[in-house]
């Protein structure tokens, strides 16, 4: 994931209660183990309609879909055009004749007259928690620096008095390499803390107050100089109010204004509605960060408990801590958040950073810096040892990895833990994948490493042909983001938007992805440029199985979700149309008008 804050690092986890929090008693009890320890193409066919069912004594159906379209990402079967649901699993997949037998008095019949039915939508790389706090203060996602000012001022009178300014999204368009600065923002808010963070996560836009707060001067150390550091002014060492990536965005944000238990609660319920809305049904959530991951997995099990969670919720412990052995923490987490929706399951790591700051990892130097080619937030030896050492203990693992040397260096460490350990089934992924060598493409399907990218971004958005091009050149600025030389060398793809974190703009819409990785254009802009190669457009088959079927595979779900089959979970997004009959640019505007978890209909236009 791009947000690198672990933020409620130091956070006391026993500040709250087990009722407020979610937890039981021995979630509650088993929290000292992990604060001791910090101290996953369907084929494209002619429609076939052969019928699966599950017979029961009483065969009635909870709710019959007909008239299809149904896709199912089955390759065996990939259309139908009727499914039963029956509590929560798919009890027939077929035709609109064989589905009859399933229809009893109390039976709801969905008429797809022609719409269309999709196994729901699996984010393979979300932050549900940390999206939903970090989104509830301004939205900074403006492509200058006159627009993004003025939405502040805005703001500021709308909000009037506040104790802690927040704000999420600015862009890096709008800023020159050295960043924005504290003095325009003191103008605003001379004596409230102000703390914005960038559209990637890694880095954020402080003023003086805030500074000054975390008793931030010029003779204050760097935490991982050249990686995290203060930017400062080349005149006076002063700090300038940027803040690049995630240790340094800690020191700051921890000596202002923790978010609160309540705050963040609040703002996941607003937030699950529209991503039921979305059809989104499973997620790996790539790091909860703003609260202690005990806090935020028991925030998971308070809304599943109370059945207002909409998704399945894979986990992870987030580690971006050097002086911090992972192993304990996320074996702690593994064995105490098992319930039916909410797992906590993967660790996450960080290799590098991103290219906008200088921190993602490069075989070859900036073509703007050229003094450097980025650094590892993990030193090399210690990243590989933690992957063996997991691996050994049968925990999948999913790093983010931005640059080609990052993502060399994370397959590396992967193909190591593979000599070391005994053979097992691994579903391991590397996120984000901006640049990746040629050389490499062959590898993820050879070590059976997952390629999980967020689709959106594989377009010529200002972002890319702006801040990342002058980063990397025109050569590997033209060879960005190839998810079809890895499906095409055999590796899984996954897809997940990475909300609230983006290069350019920030979305949780797994649709929009979807048409991008199938155009390679920016939306609605149907006759706009491509990002090259073009050759690397994936067909849309291939982008729907990413975001069901390949995301469920990485979270070890494909036996559950991610396709429509008869006894998996009926897990199902109903579509205004058929996505194979629209112009690939008319993707995004497709309404989702009902999403189905678990047999559930948890949204429904209309309903």
């Amino acid at each position: 994931m791009c947000i690198g804050c672990h933020w409620a690092l130091y956070r006391d986890a026993f500040a709250r209660s087990s009722q407020e929090s979610g937890l039981t008693r021995r979630q509650v009890l088993g929290r000292s183990a992990v604060l001791a320890a910090v101290a996953v193409a369907a084929a494209s066919a002619a429609p076939s309609f052969a019928a699966e069912a599950i017979t029961a004594s009483d065969p009635s159906a909870d709710i019959v879909f007909r008239n299809g379209p149904v896709y199912t990402v089955d390759g065996r079967q990939p259309w139908a055009r009727a499914v039963a649901v029956k509590g929560k699993r798919i009890a027939f997949v077929g035709d609109d004749a064989g589905v009859q037998s399933f229809v009893g008095p109390q039976t709801r019949i969905v008429d797809l007259a022609g719409k269309m039915l999709l196994p729901g939508f699996v984010e393979g790389h979300i932050h549900p928690v940390l999206g939903a706090t970090l989104t509830r203060g301004v939205d900074l996602q403006f492509d200058t620096r006159e627009e993004t000012l003025a939405a502040l001022e805005a703001y500021r009178s709308k909000i009037g008095k506040a104790d802690v300014v927040r704000g999420f999204g600015w862009r890096y368009t709008a800023f020159p390499p050295t960043g924005p600065r504290k003095e325009d923002l003191d103008v605003l808010w001379p004596e409230v803390p102000v703390v914005l963070l960038a559209i990637d996560g890694h880095a954020a836009w402080v003023n003086s107050q805030a500074l000054a707060l975390a008793g931030v001067t010029k003779d204050t150390k760097d935490p991982l100089p050249g990686f995290s550091y203060f930017e400062r002014d080349p005149a006076t060492g002063e700090p300038t109010g940027y803040l690049v990536e995630p240790p340094v965005v800690l020191m700051v944000n921890n000596a202002i204004e923790p978010f609160s238990y309540d705050y963040v609660a609040d703002g996941l319920a607003e937030w699950l509605p529209k991503a039921a809305a979305m059809g989104i049904t499973s997620v790996f959530d790539a790091g909860i960060q703003v609260l202690p991951d005990y806090e935020g997995f028991g925030l998971y099990l308070r809304f599943e408990r109370e059945g207002k969670l909409p998704f399945r919720v894979i986990g992870s412990y987030y580690h971006n801590r050097p002086d911090v052995d992972p192993l304990p923490v996320i074996k702690a987490l593994r064995r105490e958040f098992q319930s039916e929706l909410v797992k906590a399951s993967v660790l996450k790591l960080n290799i590098d950073g991103g290219d906008p700051q200088y921190t993602a990892a490069l075989l070859a130097p900036y073509s703007d810096k050229p003094e450097t080619s980025g650094d590892t937030l993990l030193p090399p030896e210690m990243f590989t040892d933690i992957i063996r050492r997991a691996d050994r203990e049968g925990i999948d693992i999913h790093v983010h990895s931005f640059g080609d040397r990052a993502t060399r260096l994370s397959l590396d460490a992967f193909e190591a833990a593979i000599k070391a350990n005994p053979p097992r089934d691994r579903r391991n992924a590397l996120a984000h994948l901006s640049l990746v060598d040629p050389q490499d493409d062959s590898r993820f399907g050879e070590l059976g490493v997952v390629a999980q990218f967020s689709a959106h971004w594989a377009c010529p958005d200002l972002q890319n042909m702006g801040v990342t091009r002058s980063r990397f050149g025109a050569a590997r600025g033209d060879s960005m983001v190839r998810m079809k030389s890895i499906l095409d060398h055999g590796g899984v793809l996954s897809f997940g938007t990475d909300w609230p974190a983006a290069g350019y703009y920030s979305t949780y819409r797994p649709l929009d992805g979807i048409e991008v990785s199938t155009t390679r254009r920016e939306l609605d802009k149907p006759q706009g440029p491509q990002l090259l190669p073009l050759d690397e457009v994936i067909s849309l088959d291939a982008a729907i199985k990413a975001n069901t079927l390949g995301a469920a595979w990485q979270i070890r779900m494909e036996r559950e979700v991610g396709s429509i089959e008869v006894g998996k979970h009926a897990d199902l997004v109903v579509l205004e149309r058929n996505l194979f009959e629209v112009a690939p640019q008319e993707i995004h505007k497709t309404r989702v008008l009902m999403t189905v978890m678990n047999g559930k209909v948890t949204h429904e236009v209309g309903g």
